[in-house]
């Protein structure tokens, strides 16, 4: 957490604070990993158990080669910088607001869920 901190005052003069309405602009923004697969993830729930594979599904199912990344905490990330390039499409929900800030997940377009 104290890295994410730091890492956030690093680009905070460069990349603003998302901001509700602010989609498709390059801004600093909060996301989660199960967030990001419990909107992406398709004819299945999220499960940690199946964490590991259900999320390289997903990367695999956007076109983006995962092999060479060898941890959860690389997938993961592989996750973020996906939901990245939904925001800058303007294929994505926010929830939250700007007082308590938002968290960002891509928009479930094209994906089917089971409750």
């Amino acid at each position: 957490m104290f890295n994410g901190e730091r890492v956030y005052h690093a680009f905070a003069p460069h990349f603003p604070l998302f901001k509700d309405g602010e989609i498709g602009r390059q801004v600093g923004f909060e996301t989660f990993p199960h967030a990001i697969t419990c909107a992406l993830i398709r004819n299945a729930v999220a499960s940690a158990k199946r964490k590991r594979t259900q999320r390289r599904e997903i990367l695999d199912h956007a076109g983006i080669d995962a092999t060479s990344l060898r941890s959860i905490d690389e997938v993961d990330a592989a996750l973020c910088a996906l939901t990245a390039s939904f925001l800058l499409e303007g294929r994505v929900v926010a929830y939250g607001d700007e007082l308590g800030g938002f968290i960002i997940v891509p928009a479930p377009t094209g994906h089917s869920r089971e409750a």
